[in-house]
């Protein structure tokens, strides 16, 4: 173990991820649920596939792998409890367990809001974790200019998601704004795509199948968490990058509040200075928040690039 990594031990609440075997990675799998979920995974680099309505299949993107559902299947899939889970068509538990069995690491994607994602989400993220798998969701949640309706109906699952879901990462569509305030509304929401699939792509970078039992034990009663990611060069780039990071639009909640912070620190050769740097930075911005780090070596940024995942969201 590096020295630098028993010093903040120490000092603080701050431990490494890639615990154990480095060989043995898990397993990992996206499902994009609804419309808006088969968008997000769309050219995502992870095994995939999508989850969603008759209605979505046929507006859903070309070439990709979907698993259609019929109404009586989505309506089973619209109670979380276990015991309704259980009564089933076995046919349609088949298909399902066919999609992630044998995965270590589930992420689910979707749109709170809509029929498809407000309903299914919650059901599917229990049943993951029935399955055995780690279950991470990323959804959206609508604008603040959006119906009532829609607003209402996310704000009735996303609780319900929270409690089946290890971890759930929301991203509430008034932050596009500030993140691309000019774009016509279609580019927009691509650009929330590439901003949702990032952290998954990161802890896949990281993560060792040792991770996982750590994981569950931080976040057993399931962790709301919220994104931030930044990007710096030179001689500050880790000041640079964490700043950044945490003028994420979506950290518009008390800071003092967060209680564990995952932070990725990705560039073509980080060393042991950056990583000290980065997380001195972080540890400044929440004080009272567990930290667990990782690092990844990604040939292709030209800048280092900081992942900030926060527990502690409203």
């Amino acid at each position: 173990m590096p020295l630098w990594t028993i010093v903040h031990r120490m000092a603080r609440d701050v431990r490494s991820l890639g615990y154990g075997d480095m060989t043995m990675r898990p397993r990992l799998k996206a499902i994009g649920i609804g419309g808006a979920g088969c968008n997000t995974i769309t050219g995502f680099p992870l095994p995939s596939v999508g989850l969603c309505s008759p209605l979505d299949h046929l507006n859903g993107p070309s070439n990709q792998r979907r698993l259609v559902l019929s109404d009586e299947e989505v309506s089973s899939l619209r109670s979380p409890f276990s015991h309704l889970l259980s009564s089933m068509d076995r046919t349609f538990l088949r298909r399902l367990k066919a999609e992630v069995d044998g995965y270590d690491l589930i992420f689910l994607f979707a749109g709170l809001g809509g029929e498809t994602g407000s309903h299914i989400t919650p059901g599917l993220a229990h049943l993951c974790r029935r399955m055995g798998s780690l279950v991470v969701a990323s959804v959206t949640l609508p604008f603040s200019a959006e119906g009532s309706g829609r607003r209402e109906t996310a704000a009735k699952a996303l609780p319900t998601l929270i409690g089946a879901a290890h971890l759930t990462v929301t991203y509430p569509n008034d932050g596009l704004i500030r993140v691309a305030p000019n774009l016509p509304l279609r580019r927009t929401f691509k650009v929330m795509d590439n901003i949702m699939t990032v952290p998954p792509q990161d802890l896949a970078g990281v993560l060792t199948r040792g991770d996982l039992k750590m994981l569950r034990a931080e976040i057993a009663s399931g962790g709301h968490m919220r994104m931030g990611a930044g990007a710096g060069m030179g001689m500050q780039k880790e000041r640079v990058a964490v700043s950044e990071a945490f003028s994420s639009p979506w950290f518009d909640f008390d800071l003092d509040n967060a209680r564990l912070a995952l932070v990725i620190i990705s560039g073509r050769g980080v060393d042991q200075f950056s990583v000290e740097e980065v997380l001195g930075h972080v540890e400044a911005r929440v004080p009272g928040a567990k930290i667990r780090y990782g690092v990844r070596s990604d040939p292709s940024l030209e800048n280092l690039r900081v992942t900030i995942l926060l527990d502690g969201a409203p």
